[in-house]
């Protein structure tokens, strides 16, 4: 047990107990307790945390990932604090392993300050910090700080955020592909000279400029500290060299705090400065307004300017930012400040005459804003905000990163969002192509053109490797990165195959490869693809070497040639549409349906939600005509030549005579009312979203335009929007709604309908139209742009064979339909 695991260390019996590679089981019960202190937080002592709350919560905006609620921001800030708490533990016992940290020492700045600022937190974090420094946390390998955020911030929340964490194997060979042997030599070497000659260091090392955890720097360290010119230093000068090489940012006020962790398990000891030597910062690498006269990371007449929650400003002199003992000089900068003394000596000494009068300004602007705002949050914020601009300036010149996977539409933070499509659109990045594009615009593509801009030394040659959707490959929503992005471009590297990140519409990913071509493969290809020989797929924590050995990596198959098919009509448009956008559930989709009161009213359930948006809705219920309840139809109940009773649903559809829509007679049902007003309340900040929930389900004509079609004797082709395999049927129109999963097209006769869904249904086209995708799983309306499938001729032997073999397989689905043990019932 660990109780006993803790009696053996405490008695020397034995050395500490390496920290499991899953660490979740020893540390789940504090958060709970953490959560229970915050909750019994009088009401002077919360208001004594609002500015780290404040400070906390702007950083989240910045990064576009602001909780959704008061009550989602508290827990989250809870969560963040307990990891912030543990990693910082982490730090100081791979620093002194013999002694347990200190909890003001470790606690005492940044918003995690809250914790000791009572005497319940400063007993939770004494207890806390024992149970930390009771494993040894150096020896084992790879990025274990890793699954604790990922445990404790549930999945459904990283995904919102872009966050999906590199496995240890990956992390590993791409790094080794950016830091050559040659490289690494190199950089050593001139590392070492400027360490030992205390000369300024600039335009060498290796950044992540969005390094979540820290794996691609644990990685980068391990790598740097195997270099045979390294060998023969001592351990603290080892780790000086490192840390002058290996750069970080994260603009997640966790994440940071855990990298630094991270990269200090890859040191054999402390670096000289302690953890100021890290070159790990809290802090947006984009610089979105990096050029912008007011802007943080400009300077200002010789000063940088700090913003407080509060509207106060803080000027801090250029030259004290530049300092190389910076991070310590600000420490007892502060201190000073919130002790009520005078400035350090040596600070206060400065500089010309008009410099020390700066430095006495900022003193005494410290002040002010710690009597206002308190005084643990500053050394923390600025040294973090201060980083990517400093970098900037001094450069890199290697670049390996799993930049956010975030779609603009996911962006909810209104101030964010628009700085960010104006800053794609802008004269220098021209990545921004807007309209129908917009909400799928992905911005891993600013990370990397930005971040080659800002921080490489020589942008046009520099090597890098970024790991990205594969939807960077085809999208047509990367095609301007594409057009800018090839002059670097050497390699891609497709890992759909290999499922880095598991299973998952989101995580299918590639490899680009600046500058160079990987040593991966023997082919010269500019497009390789990863296969798995043999076994499952790789954890997380696997060995690179164990994973080379069970996957091949070659030149990616030769693509199937792109002719447009017969169903494009003069203008170069699909006959295709996508189906209705029948969403929320909770406010569109009936779970179920019973007697009103009277013949003409149903009395209806809604289905919960599990979008992040809509899942904190409970189901509604209320009356509504029951003309309104439709059937409806979704891409999960689509299967070969039928759908699946089992899968099928029903929809509220507000209609005037049952084939029209319109929101002012809809809004005379008070139900309707009741779920329009809570849609409104609720529905994302884009300027180009639907003001009510009837034109969202309408949004580009799509529910009335299949009403329009009701009554007529005509059959409707549908296929999925996305999916591992294609799939579709025969529907009769006016049926059923079909939604936006679905894309459906009006046949002028059945024949052709069942044409076409033979078609769609052949095994031997299924890679042609897999292969026909822009993006990840989604088959949209691609296949008809690329695989040149003919229009119906009823002359034509083989396409009337076809169409009778297709009502042939739909009576043979429809009798397995009929048995009561089929498992799609």
């Amino acid at each position: 047990s660990i109780n006993h695991l803790r009696r053996l260390v405490s008695d020397n019996l034995v050395g500490k107990p390496w920290i499991p590679q899953n660490p979740r089981p020893i540390f789940e019960s504090r958060l709970q307790h953490l959560s229970q202190i915050y909750e019994a937080l009088p009401s002077r002592a919360r208001q004594s945390t609002a500015t780290k709350h404040a400070q906390w919560l702007e950083m989240l905006r910045a990064s576009s990932i602001e909780p959704e609620n008061d009550l989602e921001s508290l827990k989250l800030f809870v969560k963040h604090s307990f990891l912030v708490a543990l990693a910082r533990a982490v730090i100081q016992v791979l620093a002194n392993p013999r002694q347990v940290p200190d909890v003001d020492e470790v606690l005492g700045n940044g918003f995690v300050a809250w914790v000791i600022e009572n005497e319940s937190g400063r007993q939770w974090a004494s207890e806390l910090f024992r149970e930390v420094h009771a494993y040894e946390w150096r020896r084992r390998p790879g990025d274990v700080l890793r699954p604790l955020y990922e445990e404790f911030v549930g999945t459904s929340d990283r995904k919102v955020y872009g966050e999906f964490y590199t496995p240890d194997w990956l992390a590993q060979m791409l790094v080794r592909e950016v830091c050559d042997k040659d490289w690494c030599t190199q950089a050593v070497e001139r590392a070492l000279i400027a360490y030992k000659n205390n000369t300024p260091f600039e335009g060498t090392g290796v950044l992540d400029p969005t390094c979540g955890s820290g794996t691609f720097l644990y990685h980068a360290a391990l790598r740097l500290l195997s270099t045979p010119n390294i060998l023969s230093l001592s351990n603290t000068d080892k780790s000086a060299v490192v840390c002058m090489l290996v750069n970080g940012f994260d603009i997640h006020p966790v994440a940071a705090e855990i990298a630094r962790a991270t990269l200090l398990r890859a040191l054999p000891a402390e670096p000289p400065q302690g953890e100021s030597a890290l070159r790990i910062h809290e802090g947006d690498a984009l610089l979105l307004h990096g050029d912008d006269e007011t802007s943080l990371f400009r300077p200002l007449n010789g000063k940088i300017r700090i913003e407080t929650p509060n509207g106060n400003e803080i000027y801090l002199p250029r030259f004290f930012v530049d300092r190389p003992t910076f991070v310590d000089d600000l420490r007892r900068f502060v201190l000073s400040a919130a002790n009520g003394t005078g400035i350090p000596a040596d600070i206060a000494l400065l500089g010309s005459a008009s410099e020390k009068q700066a430095i006495e300004e900022c003193h005494r602007q410290f002040k002010k804003v710690i009597e206002e705002e308190g005084d643990s949050i500053w050394t923390w914020y600025i040294r973090n905000v201060t980083g990517p601009f400093k970098l900037a300036e001094s450069k890199v010149d290697r670049i390996v990163a799993n930049p956010p996977w975030v779609k603009m539409s996911d962006i909810q933070a209104l101030t964010r969002k628009r700085a960010l499509e104006e800053f794609a659109a802008n004269s220098e990045m021209k990545l921004w192509r807007g309209g129908i594009q917009a909400p799928h615009f992905d911005i891993a593509q600013l990370f990397v053109k930005r971040c080659r801009q800002l921080y490489l030394a020589d942008p046009a040659n520099d090597p890098g490797a970024w790991l990205v959707k594969k939807s960077a490959l085809k999208a047509g929503n990367w095609q301007k990165f594409r057009d800018w992005h090839k002059e670097v471009l050497c390699q891609t590297l497709d890992l759909e195959q290999v499922k880095p990140f598991g299973g998952g519409d989101a995580r299918r990913c590639c490899v680009l490869f600046e500058s160079r071509m990987s040593t991966l493969s023997a082919s010269t290809a500019s497009a390789l693809v990863a296969t798995i020989d043999y076994g499952p797929t790789p954890k997380p924590e696997a060995q690179l070497d164990d994973v080379l050995v069970r996957i091949s990596i070659g030149p990616a198959p030769k693509p199937f040639p792109r002719r447009h098919s017969d169903y494009i009509d003069q203008s170069g448009r699909a006959l295709f549409r996508q189906g209705a956008t029948v969403t929320p559930k909770v406010l569109t989709v009936v779970d179920t349906v019973g007697a009103g009161g009277s013949r003409s009213l149903a009395l209806v359930t809604t289905q919960k939600s599990s979008d992040k948006r809509w899942k904190d809705i409970d189901a509604q219920r209320g009356t509504v005509p029951d003309t309104w309840v439709r059937d409806l139809i979704s891409s999960k109940a689509v299967i070969p030549f039928a759908t699946s009773p089992a899968a099928r649903l029903k929809a509220i559809v507000p209609t005037t005579d049952g084939a029209r829509l319109d929101n002012d007679t809809a809004l005379q049902n008070d139900f309707w009312r009741k779920l329009s007003s809570i849609y409104e309340q609720k529905k994302s900040a884009g300027k180009n979203t639907p003001k009510n929930l009837l034109a969202r389900m309408d949004f580009g004509s799509a529910l009335q335009s299949q009403l329009a079609l009701r009554g007529r004797i005509k059959n409707l082709v549908v296929y999925p929007s996305s999916g591992d395999i294609m799939r579709a049927c025969r529907l009769r129109t006016g049926e059923a709604i079909v939604d936006a999963t679905l894309y459906r097209y009006v046949a002028p006769t059945a024949a052709e309908a069942a044409y076409l869904v033979a078609i769609l249904n052949a095994p031997c086209l299924n890679d042609a139209f897999v292969e026909a995708r822009e993006s990840g799983r989604d088959f949209h309306l691609h296949p008809w742009r690329a695989v040149p499938i003919r229009r119906y001729d009823k002359d034509n032997s083989t396409h009337v064979n076809l169409s009778r073999l297709a009502a042939i397989a739909e009576r043979s689905v429809q009798k397995l339909l009929a048995q009561p043990d089929c498992p799609l019932h």
